[in-house]
């Protein structure tokens, strides 16, 4: 009897909870509607670009290789700069001057911007973060060598003075080492003071501090970094910012695909939405798709071969200018690039101030043999060279193999290694403390941080820049012209053209490294991604400013 009598009492219950759930529905309780609306949440619009490299750092002061693709989408400089127009757009600035003689610049801040984690962007956040770059001496600190001492005389104002005239719009608005960040990333990192190296270890953890259009939710920097939009950049507020789309992507994701057929199948199949590198020989089917656009733009990248000027036979100048001789640069080109380059002329790119166009090495085989028969080898060298090149990189493979090719027909044999970047840079780090450990040619791009000739000859050929001056070049001649041109370009340009050109000459004499091409830049994309021409900038490489984009589908 007492099991009836529980179970009775269950089951009361159970009906009057059925009661009250139907009630809920089909009655309503006391401020709900009796009738409902299935809610949907709206479809976020996102771009999937597909790059072909890593990711090395996270660090907005040091980095300085290929997390340039999400640094200025995620951080603001003070300027952008439009090399094709020259005409500075404002970012964190919203105007500057600078006194007759070039020694004190002043930028104005504006007022409305705010870092990703709400704290106001102020003067004294932009003294900070650059002090910062020019306390840890790396990557592109260098560009702010002409700084003396920088000023707050209030919130919104800083004002630089300098140690010699120099263009500090241009340095100001550079693709790496100019980027402002919350100055509470000390707390965040547990740190003493901006160059702990705990704020470092923070960033590179995927951690962000930056004001920019987009915030960082996902970074993997081996597969994939993910942007999420900042509802509160100042940018979406100003009707005509030239820098933003209305219709700009949500999410923007920047994929690792490590070689351009892969690209192009993804593209093709609707798994990416703008390919970086796709195979040239394709580029004019891919005009004709209806569902595709390839976007073609100016660009001051360029592919340099890299010389071990210490490592024997290579530390005499006769052998590597039969080497600069005995390379098809118009072959490279055409089979290379499918005619989407121009053959370089001086490590400075066509259409950059600071370009000659009578350094080019003329491909000739006989005076490539006779310089090497001046060099005591008239038989070809005795050992095999190493050429390093980044894995996955289609039109470095075959530059690779073109140069191989012809080598040998000098008696020079190449063996030839692919390498993620990370191992191709690993081991030419080593040639500063041994030359003989690292390899002996280095194929690789150079693209710039300031729009000056500066960036290529400094960084590449100055033997105080043992980062990329992975030729181990010393000539303290050359240091001497450019380091004076580098002071004379914000007041005496023509005399800063002159002793760039000579500097360029001693590099065509001395034959450090070869430049190979200058790239003609291209993106392959779907047709119905709007603004791409606008979202890509010569002044910043492999960059796609997703804020510029239109996604309506």
């Amino acid at each position: 009897m007492a099991i009836s009598k529980i179970h009775t009492v269950i089951i009361a219950l159970i009906i009057i909870i059925l009661v009250g759930v139907v009630a809920y529905y089909m009655v309503g309780l006391p401020g709900r509607p009796t009738t409902t609306t299935p809610t949907t949440t709206p479809t976020q619009r996102m771009i999937i670009y597909a790059s072909l490299s890593e990711m090395t750092t996270a660090d907005p002061s040091t980095e300085f290789s290929n997390s340039v693709m999400w640094l200025p989408l995620v951080y603001e400089p003070l300027l952008w700069y439009d090399p094709i127009t020259d005409k500075f757009i404002p970012a964190l600035a919203t105007n500057y001057s600078s006194s007759i003689d070039g020694l004190v610049w002043t930028f104005t801040i504006r007022r409305d911007a705010v870092f990703h984690d709400g704290t106001p962007v102020t003067s004294h956040a932009v003294k900070l973060s650059i002090e910062r770059t020019i306390a840890l001496g790396q990557g592109a600190a260098f560009i702010w060598d002409p700084v003396e001492s920088i000023e707050t005389p209030d919130n919104y104002t800083v004002v630089f003075r300098l140690k010699y005239p120099a263009a500090l719009d241009k340095i100001a608005a550079t693709a790496y080492g100019a980027y402002i960040f919350s100055p509470k990333v000390v707390d965040y990192a547990g740190a003493s003071n901006l160059t702990d190296p705990k704020v470092a270890e923070w960033f590179n953890r995927g951690n962000e501090a930056g004001s920019g259009p987009y915030k960082m939710i996902k970074w993997d920097p081996e597969n994939e970094v993910v942007l999420e939009k900042f509802t509160d950049w100042w940018g979406w507020k100003l009707p005509d910012y030239p820098m933003k789309s209305d219709n700009a992507p949500d999410i923007f994701k920047i994929k690792i695909i490590k070689d351009a057929v892969t690209q192009e199948t993804l593209l093709l199949s609707g798994g990416v939405d703008i390919a970086q590198y796709v195979p040239l020989e394709n580029i004019e089917q891919h005009q004709r798709n209806p569902n595709l656009q390839v976007v073609f733009k100016p660009s001051f990248q360029n592919l340099i071969m890299l010389i071990n000027v210490k490592k024997p036979p290579l530390d005499n100048v006769l052998v590597r200018r039969a080497i600069a001789h005995a390379i098809p640069f118009e072959d490279i080109v055409t089979v290379a690039r499918s005619g989407l380059a121009r053959v370089a002329s001086g490590p400075v790119p066509h259409g950059m101030w600071g370009h000659f166009d009578n350094l080019t090495f003329k491909y000739n085989l006989s005076l490539a043999r006779e310089l090497l028969t001046q060099a005591g080898y008239p038989s070809g060298i005795n050992r095999k060279l190493i050429l390093t090149y980044t894995a996955g990189d289609i039109y470095e493979a075959r530059t690779a193999d073109l140069i191989k090719a012809s080598l040998s027909q000098i008696g020079i044999e190449i063996e030839i290694r692919p390498l993620s970047w990370e191992e191709q840079w690993a081991l030419a780090q080593k040639g500063w403390e041994d030359p003989n450990a690292a390899q002996d040619l280095l194929i690789f791009y150079w693209w710039p941080d300031v729009v000056s000739p500066f960036t290529y000859l400094y960084n590449m050929f100055h033997n105080a820049s043992k980062v990329f001056n992975l030729c181990y070049y010393e000539n303290p001649e050359f240091n001497a012209l450019i380091e004076e041109a580098v002071t004379l370009e914000g007041i005496d340009e023509a005399r800063a053209l002159q002793l760039y050109y000579m500097a360029q000459k001693i590099l065509y004499e001395d034959v450090p490294a070869v430049p190979l091409w200058d790239m003609i830049d291209l993106r392959v994309a779907r047709a119905g991604i709007g603004n791409l021409d606008k979202a890509i900038n010569p002044a910043y490489p492999t960059v796609v400013f997703a804020q510029v984009l239109d996604v309506r589908g």
